[in-house]
């Protein structure tokens, strides 16, 4: 029995004329859509209107979409887009960071809340279940297209990702073999963070229900940031290193020897895992009833018929 997997699986799911439907372009819709729901569910559950709940959708998708582009262009490749900007808008290529995401996610948190008159930490608390669930789902995508792969590895879960070796010239083009000397078996390391986002859900579904604190404390943003990007530190261990620019062109290399090397993402992760402890140690701070019991709002879509 073979002690890897060997994915060479067509990232087009659909051929419609010139239109091609991709797997990613699936996930990331399923994405959306169960992360607006989770929002909802979580901002009627919390008392607030129907109107207040679906407004987010489309502050959430740009600010997910643009921020998590201008990441990339910023974060990985600033010279390349610098020389030809107009690549910027063409989001569709690919280039999306998820660090770009967070920081585009908490600009538009808070001017959602200041639109309406609530707390940044009421409204993060609302979406920090949605957005474990959609950063696990994007990950998905990324494996179905054979990119953002872990470093070469022997475990026995071992991926050879055979169209990342095809695109990187590691093997010759597809109508001749591709060899193992040639694409050596790589951590599937957006497994690892699929599995990521879908173990930070359950455990901020678990500190909901005990009701630690009430929603509109900031303690479930907290535990997001800090677990999420927590183990995101890790998991930069097995994953391939992405287009560093930050440090090749001089930004954070004087401490780069102190800390041994690390990654952009782990880079940009570590504030974010800070600024995570600080919500949580605010919100545990808190008395237990400074935000009062929650009284749910109705779904009109789950209202019981009428008998007639």
């Amino acid at each position: 029995m073979l002690a890897f997997l060997n994915w060479d699986l067509d990232p087009v799911l659909l051929h419609l004329g010139p239109l091609q439907i991709r797997y990613y372009g699936v996930l990331f819709a399923m994405t959306i859509y169960t992360g607006f729901y989770v929002w909802r569910r979580q901002a009627l559950r919390n008392g607030e209107s129907v109107d207040f709940a679906e407004q987010f959708l489309w502050w959430g998708v740009v600010a997910i979409v643009g921020g998590a582009r201008l990441g990339h262009v910023f974060f990985y490749e600033y010279k390349t887009y610098l020389a030809n900007p107009i690549e910027i808008i063409k989001f569709w290529k690919g280039g999306l960071a998820s660090h770009g995401a967070t920081v585009g996610l908490i600009t538009a948190l808070w001017l959602f809340a200041r639109k309406h008159k609530t707390t940044w930490t009421r409204v993060g608390d609302y979406v920090a279940p949605a957005v474990a669930l959609a950063a696990g789902g994007v990950r998905l995508g990324n494996f179905f297209n054979s990119e953002i792969v872990g470093r070469v590895s022997d475990v026995p879960w071992a991926v050879q990702f055979v169209r990342y070796c095809r695109i990187e010239h590691l093997c010759p083009p597809p109508d001749a073999a591709c060899t193992l000397q040639q694409c050596m078996p790589r951590h599937p390391s957006q497994l690892y963070e699929f599995l990521m986002g879908l173990a930070t859900y359950v455990v901020l579904m678990y500190v909901e229900k005990k009701n630690f604190r009430r929603a509109g404390s900031g303690l479930l943003a907290g535990v997001l940031l800090t677990m999420y990007f927590g183990i995101r530190i890790f998991v930069e261990n097995f994953k391939e290193y992405q287009d560093e620019q930050l440090r090749t062109d001089g930004f954070l290399r004087s401490i780069d020897g102190v800390l041994g090397h690390p990654t952009t993402g782990q880079y940009l992760s570590a504030p974010l895992v800070v600024f995570g402890v600080f919500l949580i140690i605010r919100a545990l701070r808190q008395d237990r009833d400074a935000i009062p019991e929650p009284v749910p709002t109705p779904d009109p879509e789950r209202a019981p018929a009428k008998a007639k």
